[in-house]
């Protein structure tokens, strides 16, 4: 048992943990235990073994309640308050979707096709949520112009502290607003980025599909915003309105690159071929999923 008024030494504190995070079928207890026990000790988890630690009984009261939420399938993410993603720390809260491993393929992808790192671009990520997008290529382009849209208030808050964090505030605009609505400019029926188009526009957009939500995760279903998970019906509305529009965004020879869910490629590209996209390439993830596809703008033809 974990608190009381006996204090443990911290092996005894990490075993209990593990013993109370597999009871409530947690199945990495031990590594959710480590970095717990870290948390509430200001440490890191090298740190529980090669040093002489002491937990006092206000730490272990802390690590309690830490256990009984995470028992209740709060996600470690938002106990610890961070997320990694691609070795960078990005802070979250229920407001914004935690940064996932597979979404690092797109940040891979934008590497490969644009491989100096001094270039001038501008890039447009659509719905930010916690920045980790925007804040990881800003990052890896520091002379890129970045444009992030996000529809919640409160995610663009976090992204912005991330962004602080980084040192990349002052290259980020964060834009509020659905999709495109925060980069149009006023009249007409253009949908152009002032002063320039973009040279590479991503999102990862919202694509599981309404009814498979309640069979998530708890972790997911119950604690992460469910409108940056809800796709519609067949998980692919947000795909239908950012093809069509993207396209004017671009300079001709630019690249959009999406994050899709589970056989949703194939209908994507459907989609985009439907809106004059070429398909450049389809990326699987380390589970062999399609993941991540890339499409261009086609180049206008050379008339003699």
């Amino acid at each position: 048992m974990i608190g009381g008024t006996t204090t443990l030494g911290i092996r005894d504190l990490l075993r209990a943990t593990a013993d109370a995070l597999t009871h409530a079928g947690l199945p990495d207890s031990r590594w959710e235990a480590e970095m717990l026990v870290a948390h509430v000790l200001n440490c890191t988890r090298a740190d529980l073994y090669r040093e002489a630690l002491s937990p006092n009984s206000t730490q272990q009261a802390a690590l309690t309640k830490l256990v009984r939420r995470r028992s209740e399938r709060e996600p470690l993410q938002h106990l610890l308050g961070t997320q990694e993603f691609w070795g960078l720390e990005f802070r979250v809260t229920p407001d914004v979707l935690v940064p996932r491993p597979e979404t690092e393929f797109l940040i891979e992808a934008v590497l490969e096709r644009f491989p100096e790192r001094a270039a001038p671009l501008t890039l447009v990520d659509l719905g930010t949520g916690s920045g980790c997008l925007a804040i990881t290529l800003s990052t890896l382009y520091p002379n890129a112009r970045m444009l992030a849209t996000d529809l919640s208030a409160a995610a663009l808050r976090i992204a912005r502290l991330n962004a602080s964090a980084h040192g990349v505030a002052g290259r980020i605009e964060f834009l509020e607003g659905d999709l495109f609505e925060p980069l149009t400019r006023p009249g007409g029926d253009g949908f152009e980025i002032c002063p320039h188009p973009a040279d590479l526009l991503l999102s990862n957009p919202p694509y599981v599909p309404t009814s498979e939500i309640d069979r998530l995760q708890p972790e997911v279903r119950l604690y992460e915003p469910r409108r940056a998970l809800d796709g519609g019906s067949d998980g692919l509305d947000y795909y239908r309105r950012i093809l069509p529009r993207a396209i004017s965004l671009l300079r001709p020879g630019g690249f959009l690159c999406l994050e899709v869910g589970i056989d949703q490629a194939e209908s994507v590209c459907t989609l985009a071929e439907r809106s004059g996209w070429r398909l450049d390439q389809i990326v699987r993830d380390l589970q062999k999923i399609q993941r991540v596809i890339i499409f261009t703008k086609p180049e206008p033809p050379i008339h003699g």
